[in-house]
């Protein structure tokens, strides 16, 4: 599904050279859950970044969906990022003047087809769990209602890629389980998975574990 080789990504000033990523090579096959660990400032979400076309390496190759992405403009990137990948974030990032059904059809407002990708907001809520609540707004829910919303929010474009950055870090244990659970659920269905994490029960539940250290990639693990 995805494919990065010897990606590197510097930042430069006229003192030092930083590596964030460090000739970072990584396979994710479709319908895979990878889970990233390592300490804070590693690389993780640099990598998330270069993944979801947020950032572009300094060298390196990106292949996604079969084509080379490195070097295209700006306008391609966004264009493919619309067509294939989706985030579900920490904070959940929720328009609290929206409803939940409308929280969802934001991600479909500005793609191709969507008039008839709309009929899906339903299907996705219900996936979640959440039909019950689409008239209501995220401050009436719970972190882990939220964080629902967030990923049927995700799922309503149909993406290939799924992108999560600590999707439990505020949620309690029960919650965070749950949502676990339906991010092994989305995997299941074919969407790719990749999940930055600090927490050893979460990673436990994907597929595979990568651990990162100073940029790079030192160890993998299959579950």
């Amino acid at each position: 599904m995805l494919t990065l080789t010897e990606i590197t990504k510097s930042y430069s000033t006229p003192e030092i050279e930083t590596r964030a990523l460090d000739a970072v090579s990584l396979e994710v096959a479709e319908g895979e859950f990878l889970a990233v660990m390592g300490p804070s400032g590693c690389g993780k979400s640099t990598l998330l970044n270069v993944l979801g076309l947020l950032d572009r390496p300094t060298q390196g190759s990106y292949r996604l969906s079969g084509s080379e992405v490195i070097g295209l403009p700006s306008a391609k990137l966004a264009r493919l990022r619309g067509e294939h990948i989706a985030f579900v974030f920490q904070n959940f990032n929720l328009i609290d003047d929206l409803t939940v059904a409308e929280n969802v059809e934001v991600s479909l407002l500005y793609r191709r087809g969507s008039a008839a990708a709309k009929d899906r907001i339903g299907l996705v809520l219900d996936q979640v769990g959440m039909t019950h609540r689409a008239n209501h707004r995220p401050q009436q829910l719970s972190g882990g209602q939220q964080q629902r919303v967030a990923i049927a929010r995700a799922l309503a474009s149909n993406p290939s890629l799924i992108l999560a950055d600590e999707p439990t870090g505020n949620l309690d244990s029960a919650n965070g389980e749950q949502v676990i659970e339906l991010l092994q659920q989305v995997a299941r269905s074919g969407t790719s998975v990749v999940m930055v994490t600090h927490s050893h029960r979460d990673a436990a539940a994907a597929q595979r574990i990568v651990q990162m250290l100073d940029g790079r990639i030192v160890g993998e693990t299959r579950l």
